[in-house]
């Protein structure tokens, strides 16, 4: 049985986690970066990987990292921004802009694949991703490999999504943060488990208006939209297209007619 009380909580702390996503503001004491084309996204992905960013494990001061243009990087497939060494802390506004490229990652035995590999105490939003594929091991996603109390929010994308395990359409793994707002078209493909359409693993946090489409696959713990259920996770207000595809060779369609003409409105177009 659920916990009420514990459930109310849960669902306070992600609408203030969805807030703050919509509401944040830039002050003096941050740094900005803007990106304009492609080579100067390289040079910012190059850099941040390197360390450039931080000091003794710390960010130099509060990043924010816009983009002023659609960028596109078809010669090599991008390496994640962030890892666990130099995890992304700030905010990455993509203005609405399109990021196209090949592919993420370049290894599959790499853990934290994703256009964000680790992003920590962060805000990524409002920018479209459309790639071939994106490869890994563990934690892979469009947008985000692994996600801690970071929210995620208006953003799409597409491509193949391929690990072995917590593979998600748009974050692998997303823990004490959330999804809200966000499209993801494709497929998802979990060598090992725990997959899902927007979501691969979800730990304390929340999807919430959201739609995935295509078809999502694996051994076990494989959903439509987050491959996580248990009583510390919220999903609400979500519609997805998605064909599960398990081991056992069981094949289940997903027909549910969209419920309003608001949730009509979060179908993904490319």
């Amino acid at each position: 049985m659920i916990n009420r009380g514990f459930l109310a909580m849960l669902l306070v702390a992600f609408a203030l986690v969805t807030q703050n996503c919509s509401n944040k503001k830039e002050t003096n004491s941050e740094m900005i970066l803007k990106i304009s084309n492609s080579e100067e996204f390289t040079s910012f992905v190059n850099d941040y990987n390197s360390g450039k960013f931080h000091i003794n494990d710390s960010l130099i001061s509060p990043l924010v990292v816009t983009l002023d243009n659609d960028i596109s990087i078809v010669s090599d497939h991008l390496s994640p921004i962030g890892s666990e060494e130099f995890p992304f802390i700030g905010t990455f506004d993509g203005n609405g802009h399109t990021i196209t490229c090949c592919g993420i990652g370049k290894t599959e035995n790499a853990d934290n694949v994703g256009l964000f590999g680790y992003a920590k105490n962060s805000t990524i939003k409002s920018v479209t991703i459309v790639t071939e594929q994106v490869t890994g091991q563990r934690n892979v996603g469009v947008v985000c490999g692994y996600a801690y109390r970071t929210c995620i929010s208006d953003c799409k994308a597409s491509g193949h999504v391929k690990g072995d395990s917590y593979v998600g359409g748009i974050v692998g793994c997303a823990s004490y943060g959330g999804v809200a707002d966000c499209h993801f078209v494709g497929n998802v493909t979990a060598s090992g488990y725990v997959a899902g359409g927007i979501v691969g693993m979800l730990e304390f946090g929340g999807v919430v208006r959201s739609y995935a489409g295509g078809q999502v696959s694996g051994k076990y713990g494989i959903h439509p939209i987050s491959g996580t259920d248990s009583e510390d996770v919220m999903v609400s207000e979500c519609v997805d297209r998605m064909t599960v595809v398990t081991a056992s060779n069981n094949t289940k369609k997903n027909n549910r007619e969209i419920a309003s003409d608001k949730l009509s409105k979060l179908l993904f177009q490319m």
